[in-house]
């Protein structure tokens, strides 16, 4: 069975980005091991942030080799708990001339690995979504094997195992990304301060069995969005919140 074949017949894993960068990659098998298992094929719903046109040459003929230049669409995408490239590799751009930084979407694709960091490297489909419900109900499908333990624990992989794919794609992500100070203990207590004043309103407004929105969250807290989100997300992959329906939150 060709490799492609092997790819068509692996399930597609719903999931999040945050499980993908901290999942673990077998160059060798072309997988990626999160916590839901062995991926090769992922599906996420996120939040188109960045789109880019460019252009890479391949070989159409190892007989009479000659070079054809191909266009690709790269994406940023981001669902709240992290940001991931997606690549779609020799395409039309008026196939995608629809999709728009801003526009939710829902992708299907092969997982890859470059310079240590998780990305799609083949965007098998990405469509649209419109409909808020969607979201949830994916959103809530997660959660669901989260809470019931259908996880398991990430495996250590030989190093030999982990090199780079040497066709995988370009990564580029900016190296002056200062880690200290992001991962700092000082940050990190600042996280969680915000995460638990955020559990201990959603706690209040669960007594009543009513749960808070997502909105008036924002208004008590005065903090951005997609920060809120963030938090949120935490929360309830820790299991200690969940959605009752568009943005309300409760405490199990």
């Amino acid at each position: 069975m060709s490799e492609s074949r092997t790819f068509e017949f692996s399930p597609a894993i719903r999931c999040w980005v945050k499980h993908l960068m901290e999942g673990r990659y077998n160059a060798k098998e072309k997988s990626l091991f999160t916590i839901f298992g062995e991926l090769k094929r992922i599906r996420l719903i996120a939040t188109i942030i960045n789109k880019e046109e460019f252009l890479s040459r391949s070989t159409n003929n190892i007989n009479s080799p000659t070079e054809e230049e191909n266009t690709n669409l790269r994406f940023e995408l981001d669902d709240g708990t992290g940001i991931i490239s997606a690549v779609k590799w020799d395409v039309d751009p008026n196939q995608f001339r629809d999709f728009n930084i801003g526009d939710v979407v829902d992708v299907l694709g092969r997982v890859g690995s470059f310079n240590e960091k998780s990305q799609i490297r083949f965007i098998k489909s990405m469509r649209k979504i419109t409909n808020p419900n969607y979201v949830l109900l994916q959103e809530a499908e997660v959660i669901k094997k989260i809470k019931f333990g259908e996880t398991h624990e990430i495996p250590d992989i030989e190093e030999s195992e982990a090199v780079i794919d040497e066709d995988s794609f370009f990564d580029n992500l900016s190296d002056d990304i200062d880690v200290d100070k992001i991962f700092g203990e000082n940050e990190t207590s600042k996280v969680d301060s915000i995460k638990e004043d955020i559990f201990s309103i959603i706690y209040e407004y669960s007594q009543d069995g009513n749960g808070i929105s997502l909105e008036e969250l924002q208004k008590r807290l005065k903090i951005s969005e997609s920060k809120l989100k963030t938090y949120i997300n935490d929360l309830v992959m820790e299991s200690r919140i969940y959605p009752t329906e568009e943005n309300i939150y409760q405490c199990y």
